[in-house]
This record gives structure tokens, C-alpha cells and sequence, in this order.
């Protein structure tokens, strides 16, 4: 296609048309050439060409160039139930759309319903995992889809003068629909929920209310005939959405309120330009590795030995009466004292590798990869590489800290726990969250007192 397209803006440049270019993502690497293209030597650009670019998001992998000559307009979801529901009534829902099934009044209600529901989902994201399990992408068109699927349903029932299906609407809405991004366990049960909850018989009730716990503002499907009314009751809603609306404790909003602050800092810092100073300073490669060669490195504890920690395992008795002697390692506690140790070590590799890996970098020794120059760049501002604390999927492997030097007081508190409790004894007291996983901890707890008591 790149053919096509470089002939488009060939004319549009002698001519003065506008030319759009869709799905630009998709071709890097003909955009690579777009500078050279929109900046030509030879010829003579009409002063009313104009060229759009359509791209979703690509990393880093977009030229830069092109970004920084080019008026950058980004398209993003609406925050908050108000806007979220304002624009599927302003782009999706209208006059007509209200009028398309009969009997008008239950369809109106449906509708409102399922907006509403699609609203709370797409906010409940920004809470993080005590949203969903899973980021999902949902948009219009599981929207869409599932409204053309009442509109069938209700339309058929009407024909063939039978009583409406809400399993019906429910399962497709929540396992089809809506239920095909959806992978996690919890997050299908919790959708279940908000679909038997909101789309059911009692919507048709008059002012249905969709949530009577809260008190600040009246979560209703308005009793109204006309599009101007319900724009009218949704330009009233509050602008700040109050956690429990989404079934959530008010504490969310303080984690919410929590990440979002972080993402700004972060992406303030990212910004940053990352040249070195002048005046004969250190650069900023020469920086991070004289902190890493004199600060970091010197700090991290010694590696844990797998055979050392299974001979000491074996001699750490636990409470009186329970275990055998030279088997100790079978205990609950040994057991779940070998995962955490695990579990650190792996960290604790990661770490030193990293951190070994940006020395070489800088100095020459091994390539300098996108995944290096970021943990650089994070290690310079005082920030916990990601690496350090997601896997590649994503996934939480670590602690979450917002500075370096908490997370790496993190690793060392974490380090004297495990390390004190293997070479000397069980401590009478444990730091429940210095551990990977304090459920482990508890069960283990349970097992060892119900051994005990014979129970």
C-alpha cells in the first residue's frame, strides 16, 4: 500500500488536498520515510496540503520524528460514570434508537440499564486489581452487540407473544458478549453479578434504583420518553463517582487516587530530557553506574544456596511434638519458609543481573537494549525498575515501592527475616507482609496447631 499512499501525497502536495492515511500502526515502516517525504528538496508544497495520520498506539517504535513535527490528537475514554454514560447517549444512543422497540418503555429501560452497566465496568478499570483481576479492553462495540441482541430479543418475544428471557439476556450479555474478554474466574463471577443485578425484571419497575446503598446521589433509570430528559438527568449526575456505586469499599479511591499520582509523576519524569550536564559532570550512564558500583551492588545480600538451605531445613525444629528429627523439613512452616526463600532468590538474581547487565551496557561490554536504557533511566531518577517488580506478563513478582532506596530497604528487611529465622531459630514474631504470600504464612499457621491438637 505504500505505493498508493506516497502517490496520494504527491498530488495533495501539488494540488492543496487533504490526505488521510489510515492504520499507520501497521507499516512503521513506511513512516520511517514520512519525514523526508513531508520535508522534499525538490518541489514546492501547496500551502493547503494537509495530511492526517491515523495509528494506535505502538510503543516506541513509532518514529519520533514524525511525532515531534506533527499536531499530536489523541483520542481516550471518558473518566467517570457521568461522561462515560453522556457519550454512548451522545454517539450511540439517540431519539430514534429510543423509539426502536415496542413496548417503548421497556426497551428505553434495557437500554438505560445496559449503558449504566457498561459505564461502571469500563470505569471499574482504573481501580487496578481491586477492579478486575485482568485489565480488559472493553469498548462500543460489546456495547453495541449487545444492545442489537435485546433489540432481536424483545422484537421476537413481541411476535411470538412470549414472556422475555432475562437468562437469556444475562448469559449473553455477561458470558458472550461482554464474557469473551473475559478470562479470569473472578472477574466472569463478578460480571455475572452486575448483569443479574441490573438486567433482570425489576428495571421495568418506575425509578428503578441501581444502587440503594448509596446515598449521595440516586443511581436511577429516569422516567422519561425523551433523548433532551436523559441528557438532562445525566449532566446531573455527581462529576466524582463514589467507589461504592461500583460495589467497591470508599477506601478504593485512596488506591486509585494513589496510582493515578503515580502515573503522573512517572510520565512527568519520563519526559525529562536525558542528556547528560555540562560543565564537566558526570553523564548520566557514568552516574547510574558509579551508584551501582558503590552503593547498589555493595548492598545486596549474598545469594541463597539451595543445598545449605535444604541441610539447615532439616535441622529447624518447630514446635514441641511435631516433626521427626532429621525431618524437620516436612513441617508446614519449613515448607512454606523453603517457597519464600525461593521466591527471594529468584528476585534477588533478577536484581543482581540487572544491575550487573547496565554495568556492562555502559561500558561497552554487551548491547545497550530498550530494556536496559529504561532500568538506566529509572535507576537515575531514583525509581524501582519494572523489571524488579513485573514479570513480562505483567504480573506482580515483588514488592511495590515508589523509590528506589524503599524498595531496596525493602529486599534487605525481607533478607535478615528469612535469614535469621533459617540459621538460627523461629522467631516469636513475624513480619506478615514482609512475605510473598502471607496466605501461605496463615495456612501453614493452621496446619501446624491442628497437627498439634490432633483435631
Amino acid at each position: 500500500m505504500e505505493f498508493p499512499a506516497a502517490k496520494m501525497m504527491d498530488d495533495g502536495m501539488l494540488t492543496g488536498k487533504w490526505v488521510i492515511l489510515q492504520n499507520c500502526h501497521l507499516n512503521i515502516e513506511f513512516m520511517g520515510e514520512m519525514e523526508d517525504r513531508l520535508n522534499p528538496k525538490d518541489k514546492v508544497v501547496h500551502e493547503d496540503f494537509r495530511l492526517w495520520i491515523t495509528c494506535q498506539p505502538c510503543g516506541n517504535e513509532f518514529p519520533l520524528g514524525l511525532l515531534q513535527m506533527a499536531i499530536k490528537i489523541t483520542t481516550e475514554p471518558p473518566k467517570g460514570l457521568k461522561a462515560g454514560i453522556s457519550r454512548t447517549f451522545s454517539t450511540v444512543v439517540n431519539q430514534d434508537f429510543l423509539e426502536k422497540v415496542e413496548p417503548y418503555e421497556k426497551w428505553r429501560a434495557l437500554v438505560y440499564a445496559l449503558c449504566f452497566l457498561h459505564s461502571v465496568i469500563q470505569e471499574r478499570r482504573k481501580f487496578g486489581p481491586l477492579g478486575f483481576c485482568i485489565p480488559y479492553e472493553f469498548n462500543n462495540s460489546d456495547l453495541e452487540a449487545s444492545l442489537g441482541y435485546l433489540d432481536k430479543h424483545l422484537t421476537q418475544s413481541a411476535a411470538t407473544n412470549s414472556p422475555y428471557s432475562f437468562k437469556a439476556m444475562q448469559y449473553m450479555v455477561c458470558e458472550v458478549q461482554y464474557g469473551g474478554r473475559v478470562t479470569d474466574a473472578l472477574d466472569r463471577e463478578l460480571m455475572a453479578t452486575y448483569t443479574n443485578l441490573w438486567i433482570n425484571e425489576n428495571c421495568f419497575q418506575p425509578n428503578y434504583n441501581f444502587m440503594a446503598s448509596v446515598t449521595d446521589f440516586v443511581y436511577q433509570i429516569p422516567d422519561a420518553q425523551e433523548h433532551p430528559k436523559y441528557m438532562e438527568y445525566i449532566n446531573e449526575m455527581p462529576g466524582t463517582d463514589n467507589p461504592p456505586i461500583f460495589g467497591l469499599h470508599p477506601n478504593a479511591d485512596l488506591t486509585f487516587s494513589l496510582k493515578d499520582s503515580v502515573n503522573m509523576i512517572n510520565t512527568m519524569l519520563d519526559t525529562q530530557p536525558k542528556d547528560g550536564g555540562g560543565g564537566g559532570g558526570l553523564s548520566r550512564e557514568d552516574t547510574v553506574k558509579e551508584k551501582i558500583e558503590k552503593e547498589l551492588l555493595p548492598q545486596l545480600p549474598p545469594d541463597i544456596n539451595p543445598l545449605d538451605t535444604a541441610e539447615k531445613l532439616r535441622s529447624l525444629k518447630g514446635p514441641k511434638g511435631l516433626g521427626e528429627s532429621g525431618k524437620y523439613d516436612l513441617i508446614p512452616l519449613n515448607i512454606f519458609l523453603s517457597q519464600e526463600l525461593q521466591r527471594f532468590q529468584m528476585v534477588l538474581t533478577i536484581v543482581r543481573d540487572t544491575m550487573i547487565s547496565m554495568i556492562d551496557a555502559i561500558d561497552g561490554n554487551i548491547s545497550m537494549t530498550p530494556e536496559i536504557v529504561d532500568s538506566i533511566n529509572q535507576v537515575y531518577d531514583f525509581r524501582v525498575p519494572r523489571k524488579w517488580q513485573y514479570d513480562p506478563t505483567g504480573a506482580e513478582i515483588s514488592w511495590l515501592t515508589v523509590s528506589l532506596a524503599g524498595w531496596i530497604k525493602g529486599l534487605l528487611d525481607r533478607y535478615h527475616q528469612l535469614n535469621g529465622w533459617i540459621s538460627k531459630e523461629r522467631p516469636p514474631s513475624f513480619w506478615l507482609t514482609g512475605f510473598f504470600n502471607p496466605q501461605g504464612f496463615l495456612t501453614s499457621m493452621k496446619q501446624e496447631v491442628t497437627r498439634q491438637r490432633k483435631a
